[in-house]
């Protein structure tokens, strides 16, 4: 698809969203949903129509989307924990787990990572989630943490005060991740270091499945999809230099997940979650996980 052809679908959103590295972009495929865009500067991926255009959207859609009842039986972690993405990198980048003074989890959900972190021993813990819903689910479950639901009702949190910052599944919902990016690095130490996970676009599930990688892809509610050069692109152009970047796989569905849902008579999604498995079973086979991290530290000091 040429560029112009990109932007007429987008026109009947309301509004054409450029990369944001400032690149054009082709089409990758087209399904009745949705369509798959790729940006010829930073080979980075996006949505098309994306579920939103503006940050300023971002609050209400995402409130809303987490209000669903089968949203939230989705997102329950596999192994009852809320720190699995980040125990997978740990065991690739050891030092993560060595624990600091000042973590903040943005994008922190239910808080089941904030909780973990603590239990680790961090001194100081704090969540930042833009959709309300999960910010007060996070507060009622672990009222020891301060959980908010921006960096400007943040208290405690100051310039230049964090040593690290974790997003897990946060920047592919964000419509201008450099300026939130930007804006993060502010509260970092100038010794800190932020870690972001992302699905991977060049992963084996990926390959495999293409456009059938809807877990991942994820049309609904994910903007822009990174490989890992995409991703250590924008975190440059942000203010941050990459240290380490790679993938990691995901805990396989497990049976009794299987058998729950199809003694609720979800058979279809029990179907659709065995094919999903399949492309895992290939990404380890081809050693490209589903998933996609990159560790940088903020190389320039806070504003």
């Amino acid at each position: 698809m040429t560029t112009a052809l990109a932007a007429k679908s987008l026109r009947e959103t309301g509004g054409y969203l450029a990369c944001w590295c400032g690149g054009d972009w082709r089409e990758v495929f087209r399904t009745r949903r949705f369509g798959l865009l790729r940006c010829r500067v930073c080979r980075g991926y996006r949505i098309d129509p994306p579920p939103i255009l503006r940050p300023e959207q971002s609050a209400e859609f995402y409130t809303r989307y987490y209000e669903g009842e089968k949203v939230q039986r989705w997102l329950q972690p596999a192994d009852d924990s809320g720190s699995a993405g980040f125990r997978k990198v740990c065991e690739q980048v050891p030092d993560l787990c060595i624990p600091g003074d000042r973590v903040l989890d943005y994008g922190c959900g239910d808080g089941h990572l904030c909780a973990d972190l603590r239990a680790a021993g961090w001194k100081k813990v704090f969540g930042i989630d833009i959709s309300s819903v999960r910010v007060e689910r996070a507060r009622e479950r672990y009222p020891e943490i301060g959980f908010f639901d921006s960096l400007d009702t943040a208290t405690h949190v100051d310039y230049g005060s964090l040593d690290l910052v974790v997003m897990d599944s946060v920047i592919e919902h964000l419509p201008d991740p450099t300026v939130s990016l930007e804006r993060i690095r502010r509260f970092l130490k100038p010794s800190g270091r932020i870690l972001v996970m992302t699905p991977n676009m060049e992963s084996g599930s990926f390959a495999f499945l293409g456009k059938r990688w809807t877990g991942m892809l994820a049309p609904h509610a994910h903007i822009f999809l990174f490989t890992e050069e995409s991703l250590k692109q924008l975190l440059r152009k942000a203010g941050y230099e990459p240290i380490r970047g790679g993938s990691f796989h995901v805990n396989p569905y497990r049976l009794s997940q299987f058998i729950r849902r199809f003694a609720s008579g979800d058979v279809k999604g029990a179907l659709w979650r065995s094919h999903q498995e399949i492309g895992g079973w290939y990404g380890r086979l081809t050693g490209d996980g589903p998933m996609l991290y990159v560790l940088a530290s903020a190389t320039l000091p806070a504003e």
